[in-house]
């Protein structure tokens, strides 16, 4: 099974019209949540809204509801998150690290780093915004990884947070931002544990240019699948 977490547009139907086909011609189940404007407005930063239940509480209660069901084998869930889809995917494995086994990470905004002087979500320290929930690099240990993002999608569009603390802390673009945390994420983790961190040549953002058109859907799901060639190390990465 195949979870796809939308990003900031919260375009579900878009992930689930693009992804069907392909999870259909290798056999998969592909589930995609829709995360509510109303009701999970920081769904990216795993963060409640008003009395509404935190975002991974309510993935897990999914996730419950999808376990009762016969004929789906949820004993491996792999995961794919585009942009804010991938800072809310990162962000889950932190607070639940039993659950993910496998995840690819297209083009998050930015991320949390695993540094405890920082505040969640901006890092692993304290705040009001966990509501006594725990934050934990466990679930990088026993999930494979992968970063993908385009070298192109270097652009600061209003979707981008431009906080200055996040622009001083991971750089002021995607792909800088991308490279900051692989690096800070891979100095923290065992070396058999380490991120990896692929740069797709001449691709900007946009999930239906980047999954539809240019085909990099199928690219994701043979990482999630163990299917394709082994992604380039984050040091290759960086200097293609």
């Amino acid at each position: 099974m195949i979870f796809s977490i939308h990003g900031y547009t919260r375009n579900a139907l878009q992930h689930a019209v693009v992804l069907q086909e392909l999870a259909e011609e290798k056999g998969l189940t592909i589930v995609v949540p829709h995360f509510t404007r109303k009701k999970f407005r920081r769904y990216q930063q795993v963060r409640s809204h008003g009395h509404n239940p935190s975002p991974d509480i309510a993935l897990m209660e999914l996730i419950d509801e999808l376990r009762e069901i016969d004929d789906l084998d949820l004993s491996t869930i792999r995961a794919v998150g585009y942009s804010g889809g991938g800072q809310f995917l990162h962000r889950f494995i932190m607070l639940r690290p039993d659950i993910i086994d496998r995840a690819v990470l297209f083009a998050p905004g930015w991320y949390t780093m695993p540094y405890s002087g920082y505040a969640y979500p901006l890092g692993l320290g304290d705040s009001k915004h966990l509501e006594n929930r725990s934050l934990s690099l466990d679930g990088f240990r026993r999930s494979e990884v992968l970063v993908l993002v385009g070298d192109n999608d270097i652009g600061r569009s209003a979707t981008l947070n431009q906080n200055k603390e996040i622009d001083f802390l991971q750089g002021r673009t995607r792909v800088v931002r991308a490279k900051t945390w692989v690096k800070a994420m891979n100095a923290e983790l065992p070396s058999e544990c380490s991120l990896k961190l692929q740069l797709l040549k001449g691709l900007r953002h946009g999930f239906r240019r980047n999954f539809e058109t240019k085909g990099y859907g199928r690219l994701v799901f043979d990482q999630l699948l163990d299917e394709g060639p082994a992604p380039l190390s984050t040091e290759e990465s960086q200097s293609s």
